[in-house]
């Protein structure tokens, strides 16, 4: 039998560590191979990339992190699908009874990026990038502010989430994914990935992702219980959390999910199941023997 193929999903931080430490891309992919391992590539790190185009001081910098970015993408790496493209490939795979969806970007969509990130490692940024940078940002900024205002106007509900300790928040995230209220998130998830089904088939879907423990279904309404909880018990939300937690959703189906910032440890590890584990790079060895020690040290503990 074949060995399994486990996959590392690194955040933007990583992909600048590699960048910043000079590691070369195929050099890279072929030693994990050896102990294989695929980088898989989440479609956020494209965005995450290009927020670098939004200051023309660091206009310089993004064109360094596609270059060398775009050497990933031509190597033997995977592409993981966007977020709602997982959930929409989870219904599907319920649909034709599949025991697992199909999570990576076909060969086409894969070399529409390869254009896309080649172009911008130019410096060509079109005025629909820009657009997009702009509407990404707008929303994660109404969704932070939406969030707090919600909570001011629902003193019971924030009373009642502030009334769960820390050390209870994954026993209460796994009681509240069962009840029906858990239900109903996936239920709004999918109803605006897909807002002309009829909402009893909705409510027919979600009840079935949850029955099978689809894992980016699962891990779509913790995500949001948790924003709800943290937004209680701390008072505010910091920025950068909301890609954060986007990138943990998009490594669900990988075998590691990877990166710099220790207070990710807290909550990537609520989000994730146990088959997902969260590495945290130690930033004193260079990265990419870092990422080779990781794949050693799994598969001696799995063997």
């Amino acid at each position: 039998m074949a060995p399994a193929i486990r996959t590392v999903y690194l955040d933007t931080m990583l992909w600048n560590a590699l960048c910043d430490q000079g590691v070369e891309a195929f050099s890279l992919v072929a030693r994990l191979r050896e102990k294989n391992g695929y980088l898989a590539i989440g479609t956020h790190d494209f965005y995450e990339i290009a927020k670098n185009f939004g200051r023309p001081e660091n206009h310089g910098r993004g064109r360094l992190l596609f270059s060398d970015f775009s050497k990933y993408l031509i190597a033997d790496t995977l592409l993981v699908k966007d977020n709602m493209e997982l959930l929409a490939h989870e219904m599907w795979a319920l649909q034709l009874r599949l025991p697992v969806p199909d999570t990576t970007l076909s060969s086409e969509d894969r070399a529409l990026i390869v254009r896309k990130v080649e172009k911008l490692a130019s410096g060509e940024l079109g005025e629909d990038d820009a657009q997009f940078l702009a509407t990404q940002k707008a929303q994660a900024d109404a969704t932070r502010i939406n969030q707090i205002a919600f909570l001011e106007n629902r003193p019971d509900i924030k009373s009642q989430l502030q009334s769960i300790p820390a050390d209870q928040l994954s026993r209460w995230l796994d009681g509240e994914t069962k009840r029906p209220a858990g239900r109903t998130i996936l239920a709004n998830h999918i109803q605006r990935r897909f807002p002309a089904v009829p909402m009893n088939e909705i409510t027919e879907y979600a009840t079935a992702l949850l029955g099978r423990q689809m894992l980016f279904s699962t891990a779509v309404i913790r995500c949001d219980l948790y924003y709800n909880w943290r937004c209680a018990n701390r008072g505010s939300i910091p920025k950068d959390l909301i890609d954060d937690m986007y990138h943990a959703l998009n490594a669900v189906y990988c075998d590691f999910y990877a990166t710099a910032e220790t207070k990710q440890e807290e909550y990537a590890s609520l989000l994730l199941s146990d088959k997902t584990l969260v590495a945290i790079y130690d930033k004193k060895t260079p990265i990419d023997e870092w990422l080779i020690e990781k794949l050693t040290e799994s598969k001696s503990v799995s063997a």
